[in-house]
């Protein structure tokens, strides 16, 4: 999927409801979670790792009231991103993503962010 580079990504994302951010612009983002297995052969060790990846997409979405935090624990997306050095985000629970692209794919703005393991 090809796309070209958009500039600088937003400075903060704010959740706004189930899935739905909004950028210091007052834009709306919308967050899909994407889980993926990765199996790994080494030595004749059969390993099998999961990582994390949120796709969010800046797509103009009707907004209403603003969900309550206490209302959105169950999901595994934070409650807030905010850019850091070296192409990452710090969500609100202090874990690090690291945004491997952000493009414009299909003429919409496009961020896919990968959670790095805990150190």
């Amino acid at each position: 999927m090809a796309g070209q580079d958009v500039g600088a990504p937003p400075d903060r994302l704010w959740v706004h409801q189930e899935g739905v951010y909004r950028d210091e612009y007052q834009r709306t983002w919308v967050a899909v979670l994407e889980e993926s297995l990765v199996f790994c052969v080494i030595a004749s060790l059969h390993q099998e790792t999961s990582f994390l990846r949120a796709r969010v997409q800046q797509v103009q979405v009707p907004l209403g009231d603003a969900a309550r935090p206490s209302h959105l624990l169950t999901s595994q997306l934070p409650l807030m991103w905010q850019l850091y050095p070296e192409e990452r985000y710090m969500d609100n629970n202090s874990r690090l993503w690291q945004i491997q692209h952000h493009l414009m794919v299909r003429g919409v703005q496009e961020l896919l962010l990968k959670l790095l393991p805990d150190d």
